[in-house]
């Protein structure tokens, strides 16, 4: 029985009962969903109005293909390819193409308990994968959202070598970068 009530409620599964007319589907699907997404799309894109839109766009995407939707991936890897796929048309369309990197998660993590010198490497962090080329960066949060490489691929639209070898470059030039802020 928790394997029937498990496969009602995968993510595939929502949304054909969403895609049927059960909103309440579409309601578990976006609780389930909507952290990572944002999170992703936010160290991709350290601006908080602009992320909201563009995963506010993602989701709506969703809705209009909920009817159409075909699960040849997992439903989350879809979202996260759709989440991607508009933040390339955001960015694609900025004049300058330089995420304009928002102080607003540095004040988050400043009115927790982090330490200063946590604060500080936070920032670090920050700012090298603000500074890494934008399919090394992409490449690194999702694999740091828990996507394997394969997944990282599909949602990418390259191959798994090209993947891994973006992992290792974006994971060596932030070192680097983290060690001469240090």
């Amino acid at each position: 029985m928790g394997k029937l009530k498990q496969l009602l409620s995968s993510d595939a599964s929502l949304l054909r009962k969403y895609a049927s007319g059960d909103a309440t589907a579409f309601d578990m699907l976006y609780q389930r969903h909507k952290d990572a997404l944002f999170h992703f799309l936010y160290c991709s894109m350290p601006n908080a109005a602009i992320v909201e839109e563009i995963a506010q766009d993602t989701w709506i995407t969703v809705i209009e293909q909920a009817p159409t939707y075909k699960p040849l991936a997992a439903f989350r890897t879809w979202l996260f390819t759709i989440g991607r796929n508009r933040l390339i048309d955001h960015q694609r369309r900025k004049v300058n193409n330089q995420p304009a990197l928002d102080d607003s998660l540095l004040e988050q993590h400043r009115s927790t308990d982090m330490t200063a010198e946590d604060q500080t490497l936070l920032a670090e962090l920050i700012v090298a994968l603000d500074e890494l080329p934008a399919e090394q960066r992409d490449t690194f949060l999702l694999q740091q959202q828990g996507f394997s490489n394969k997944e990282i691929a599909n949602i990418t639209d390259v191959g798994p070598e090209t993947v891994k070898s973006r992992l290792r470059y974006a994971k060596s030039t932030t070192r680097k970068r983290m060690g001469a802020l240090s």
